[in-house]
């Protein structure tokens, strides 16, 4: 976590243990949801995605979408993931690409 001008910067890698649980963990440390995470969801399959694997996507989509939080995500979200999110997050979902700066 960063803080900087009253801000609260969320840097995670790979959300491997899921993004809901390291937003539930930082909403525990710090009694607020932050400004700005940056992480990778790790919803990425090489196989495609089943219908199970959508609606998961969606509701992860959509209790993000609820926070006051704008988000940066890359690759191991997956394009087809990201995809959906960005239908259900709008301006609050961008991809940042390596060399992206911000």
């Amino acid at each position: 976590v960063i803080e900087d001008d009253g801000k609260r910067v969320l840097i995670s890698g790979c959300a491997h243990n899921g993004i809901l649980n390291i937003l539930d963990e930082f909403k525990k440390l710090y009694s607020c949801e932050p400004d700005i995470v940056i992480s990778g969801f790790h919803l990425m399959k090489k196989n495609g995605y089943i219908d199970e694997d959508v609606d998961n996507i969606r509701a992860i989509a959509e209790e993000l979408a609820t926070m006051d939080t704008t988000f940066y995500t890359g690759h191991c979200t997956g394009e087809e993931p990201f995809a959906i999110m960005k239908e259900i997050m709008g301006d609050k979902l961008h991809y940042i690409h390596s060399g992206d700066e911000m």
